[in-house]
């Protein structure tokens, strides 16, 4: 029989009250792992925040407070290459930066120049195939020429222009640190757009509508093109650029090819080739499944054109198709109205305009197309009313105002002219033609207004 009250020890149990050495070492050993593995968790975070926060305070516009703990998280990192990058990007742009040289005492910009290059050094150390590294060493290099120029006197007689402008040893590195960059990422348009900039600069003209046409090949959408004038784009500029979005609708695999045409109708607008705008939109309606939107952007281009009977046709078919956001319906039906105003139907117009405050009650200047059309049917109340709505709805613009005193100027009601075009001069107390308008008004009554 098993004694119930007997105790049983397991083989390797030691006696009681006696620790085996073994496994105090062992224990020992682990706990000395777990803190140090504690520790370096620890450590590692504490670098992780201060690279954070130092790339946040310097993407904020605050390079001053970012500095010092982008330096220590360099310094406490080995391995990691991004705070090595924003501490480089802080040294080139405070270059030029004299509050932040005298806060921390540089006495030398090219201190701040030395310290990109190294923080670039080291990031390419940490990671070879950093695009971004590249990039910053071809800022280095350009902004090292721009001191050395400020630091001795310019030749003018070698800047006279008889010379063609060329490359130096200098310009070089600038060119390849930027083609290097390039060749990481392929698909980073900024990298060529930057070294158009620089081509440009430097006066190589055909270099630098090279390097932007490729930028825009490669990323169609002109509204990330900073270079691009909003108007009065140069022919050079123009015909590249054009040329590379008709090269992206072969190369550019991943933007629709609708958009790059209507890309290639905005660069010929704001280049003031109208019949290339007009070509650009009808390609756009031809690649789309939907066409409307493009519709409505083509009819808004025949309106400024003044081709109404065009722009009604092409607008009835985009509101047609029943495909358009609301908003964008409100607007087509305001343009609807404005050719039916132009051919003298402002019964239709009126059709229209009512649909389309319908849809966009808050657009001001529907209601004031709208007061336009009843004004040309003699319903003068309802006009009145629509103005009256235009301008509560945005009291700040001069539009409706003015078109309410001069229909009241139409109608004789001078008097109530004149309370309007007073608060227009309060409203804009430097617009001499308001002041203008207030003095006709009262000499109309015979009351002479002080200007």
């Amino acid at each position: 029989m098993i004694d119930r009250g007997a105790r049983f020890d397991f083989p390797s149990a030691a006696p009681a009250g006696v620790a085996p050495p073994i496994r105090w070492a062992v224990t020992a050993t682990a706990l000395l792992l777990a803190v140090g593995a504690a520790w370096l968790q620890i450590d590692r975070g504490s670098v992780a925040w201060e690279a954070s926060l130092g790339a946040e305070l310097y993407n904020s516009g605050k390079p001053g407070p970012a500095y010092p703990y982008l330096t220590r998280a360099v310094s406490r990192a080995t391995l990691a290459a991004k705070p090595c990058l924003d501490l480089g990007d802080l040294a080139v742009w405070t270059v030029d930066d004299g509050a932040f040289q005298h806060f921390y005492r540089i006495d030398d910009p090219r201190t701040l120049l030395r310290l990109a290059f190294l923080s670039y050094a080291g990031a390419l150390d940490r990671q070879p195939g950093s695009a971004r590294a590249w990039a910053g060493l071809a800022e280095v290099f350009k902004k090292e020429r721009s001191l050395r120029l400020k630091d001795h006197a310019v030749d003018l007689d070698a800047l006279s222009g008889e010379r063609p402008p060329e490359l130096d040893a200098e310009d070089r590195l600038v060119v390849a640190a930027y083609a290097r960059a390039a060749r990481l990422e392929p698909n980073n348009y900024f990298y060529h757009a930057y070294l158009g900039d620089f081509y440009d600069g430097r006066g190589l003209r055909r270099e630098a509508l090279a390097a932007y046409a490729q930028s825009i090949e490669i990323m169609p959408d002109l509204s990330w093109h900073y270079y691009l004038p909003k108007r009065d784009i140069p022919g050079d500029l123009y015909a590249a650029a054009r040329g590379a979005l008709e090269r992206a609708l072969a190369s550019n695999k991943l933007y629709p090819k609708e958009r790059i045409w209507q890309n290639v109708a905005d660069l010929a607008e704001r280049a003031g080739d109208h019949d290339g705008a007009v070509d650009g939109y009808r390609h756009a309606i031809a690649a789309a499944a939907d066409p409307s939107p493009y519709m409505q952007l083509l009819g808004e281009l025949l309106i400024d054109l003044k081709r109404y009977d065009e722009a009604e046709k092409v607008l009835k078919d985009s509101i047609s198709r029943q495909s358009l956001q609301s908003r964008t319906s409100g607007l087509v039906y305001a343009l609807l109205g404005k050719c039916a105003m132009m051919r003298n139907d402002n019964r239709e117009a009126v059709a229209y305009l009512k649909q389309a405050r319908w849809l966009s009650p808050t657009v001001s200047y529907i209601g004031i197309d709208l007061g336009r059309a009843y004004e040309s049917l003699g319903m003068l109340a309802r006009a009145e009313a629509e103005y009256e709505a235009a301008i509560r709805l945005e009291p700040d613009k001069a539009g409706g105002y003015a078109e309410l005193i001069a229909m009241y100027r139409r109608t004789h009601q001078s008097r109530k002219a004149i309370a309007l075009a007073r608060r227009l001069v309060e409203m804009f107390p430097d617009n001499e033609n308001f002041k203008e308008q207030l003095r006709s008004l009262s000499r109309e009554i015979g009351r002479p207004e002080a200007g």
